[in-house]
């Protein structure tokens, strides 16, 4: 098949409505496939370090890897990890299905429709979901198409998503106790008015105490996204060049709509040792609604583009790069917005010692979708501003002082123009008897944002011992050093973050895994009160067993403390959980 054919067979893909992946199978150490789950009826959050924004070599158990992500908090991401062992090609053919308590289920499929050895097709189709009190259901599909050339691949895919959840969190009164609306001693016809809107297209809302109550008490997101790009095979010496045009879709049920055209493309080419290159990026945001204009607040579209041009020295035991990034936005958001791109490797002793550090920065476009996925429980037409961070200066060391054990630290300083922190969406009357004074204000279990300049310190590290196919043992944690310049408190952020996580292989067909997530105690702004949040402690176990090369049993026991800890302020993550199910593979 010659190129001009498979330009227009990944065309076509484009079109058939099944997140995007850009999936490099270009990996030196091949490990057997482990399939994770995050647990949707779990609602909670895990620290998880994550790699910094560089470019990493190909994987190796005998050299140090790049650096975790620096200047930066641990990232939240689903607590319930259901790990399972596949003793089968990575290519094959899966399906896996399970069930447990809390109407906790779940469908995860896999189908290579084409594997040949220059070109991929892959079919991928998951499902997890809980019901009951605490509802949240996600639903996606994919499919996935990379074709390699000599010196080039071409990549195309599309993902359709669904996402269901309740609002199962409380409301609060003036002086924070819990509320329930339908038996305030206010009058059903009493007026609240709307605080803290960041004003766009409409005025603050004033609302009867009923219609509050009768809001809606879920809502459903649908996610589409389609991408379609061209970049130069990673063995190529000369010029490097990657090109990716990607169309995103968000749309909330009783919310807003956004569409975004991303373009990013890039190259770099050789200048005598080194290399020299340039990165650009274009967004356009369209938003809309199919509800009324009056009622939601509706952002103007509007464009961001980004510029990173970089000059970078690439040596065995070092390297340096120095470049600078720039952003414009238009309509919205900061004109113009300059942060530096440095960044620098050494290995003093190749095989187990390393230094880095730099300074980076950049701006940060609060997507609808990215927003969404941080905090679901949003008021329906709230749209983040974009952030910006103008320096984010970090260093750390790598020590590998045994072959199977990697320890990385490392100290970084964030300078943020307008962060925003999460607060309980708030109403308040005028009208209140003198026998009940608290209602005269409302926190409901939809959030807001607040926004104020601050800064971030961490202190982080990482610790991982590894003897392959039979043990892994990863500490990871990061202190965080918040401090804000316009409001009290950095609202709902811990002042540390830590997991431990294992895996051990007992037999040859049977793996155990287990974690521990550790989150510092936080605190929630009701009004002028400060609220404490409980630290977290989340402890999670599982196992799996391949009684044949095509069939494996798995079992997974969530929360084992049954802890009753909060996500966000008002809502309760679930108590103990289980999961069973089994994977087949054809």
């Amino acid at each position: 098949m010659n190129l001009k054919s498979n330009i227009i067979a990944a065309f076509t893909l484009l079109t058939i409505s099944v997140t995007a992946q850009n999936v490099d199978r270009n990996v030196t150490v091949e490990r057997e496939y482990k399939p994770i789950i995050q647990d949707a009826g779990k609602i909670t959050s895990v620290p998880a370090v994550t790699e910094a924004n560089v470019q990493k070599t190909a994987a190796s158990y005998t050299d140090i890897n790049l650096p975790i992500q620096v200047g930066q908090s641990i990232q939240t991401l689903s607590a319930a990890e259901l790990e399972l062992e596949k003793k089968t090609n990575p290519a094959s053919a899966y399906i896996r299905i399970g069930a447990g308590n809390y109407y906790n289920n779940m469908l995860d499929f896999a189908l290579p429709v084409i594997k040949r050895g220059d070109m991929r097709l892959d079919l991928k189709v998951n499902h997890l979901a809980t019901f009951g009190d605490k509802t949240h259901s996600t639903s996606n599909g994919s499919i996935i198409f990379n074709n390699y050339y000599k010196k080039m691949e071409l990549l195309a895919g599309v993902n359709a998503g669904y996402e269901y959840f309740n609002y199962y969190g409380k409301n609060f009164n003036l002086l924070g106790d819990i509320a329930d609306l339908t038996k305030l001693i206010t009058t059903p016809t009493t007026l609240y008015t709307e605080q803290n809107l960041v004003r766009i297209s409409r005025n603050p809302k004033i609302e009867k105490l009923q219609q509050l109550i009768d809001a809606p008490l879920n809502d459903g997101l649908w996610r589409f996204n389609a991408y379609l790009g061209a970049r130069s095979a990673p063995a190529k010496t000369g010029l490097r060049y990657e090109a990716v045009v990607n169309y995103n879709k968000f749309n909330s049920r009783i919310g807003l709509t956004e569409d975004i055209i991303h373009t990013k493309a890039g190259f770099n080419n050789v200048n005598g040792k080194n290399r020299m290159g340039v990165d650009v990026e274009l967004q356009n945001m369209y938003y809309s609604t199919d509800l009324s204009i009056d009622s939601i607040n509706v952002w103007d579209s509007y464009s961001v583009f980004s510029m990173n041009p970089y000059y970078s020295f690439e040596r065995d035991n070092w390297n340096v790069r120095l470049g600078v990034k720039t952003s414009f936005s238009f309509i919205h958001g900061r004109p113009f917005s300059p942060s530096p791109d440095i960044f620098a490797e050494w290995k003093a002793i190749p095989t187990w010692l390393a230094f880095y550090g730099g300074v980076g920065g950049g701006y940060k476009v609060n997507t609808l979708d990215l927003s969404m996925t941080e905090n679901r429980f949003l008021f329906s037409d709230l749209r983040i501003q974009d952030t910006y961070t103008p320096v984010n200066a970090y260093f750390g060391i790598k020590i590998k002082p045994v072959y199977n054990l990697l320890l990385d630290a490392y100290i970084s300083y964030k300078y943020i123009d307008n962060q925003y922190f999460f607060i309980n969406k708030d109403y308040a009357t005028t009208a209140f008897a003198p026998s009940n004074p608290e209602e005269r204000t409302i926190y409901t279990n939809r959030f807001n944002v607040i926004y104020s300049s601050a800064s971030l310190v961490n202190i982080g590290f990482r610790a991982n011992y590894n003897i392959r196919n039979s043990l892994n043992v990863q500490l990871k944690g990061v202190y965080n050093g918040w401090k804000t310049f316009d409001i009290t408190e950095a609202w709902q952020k811990p002042k540390f973050e830590a997991d431990l996580t294992s895996e051990v292989r007992v037999s040859r067909n049977l793996n155990l895994n287990g974690s521990i997530f550790l989150k510092g105690a936080r605190h929630a702004k009701l009004g002028d009160f400060v609220m404490n949040m409980k630290p977290v402690t989340d402890v999670n176990i599982g196992a799996s067993y391949s009684y044949l090369n095509w069939f494996t049993l798995f079992g997974k026991v969530n929360n084992l403390l049954n802890s009753h800890y909060e996500e966000f302020y008002g809502y309760e993550v679930q108590g103990l959980n289980v999961m069973v199910g089994a994977a087949f593979s054809f």
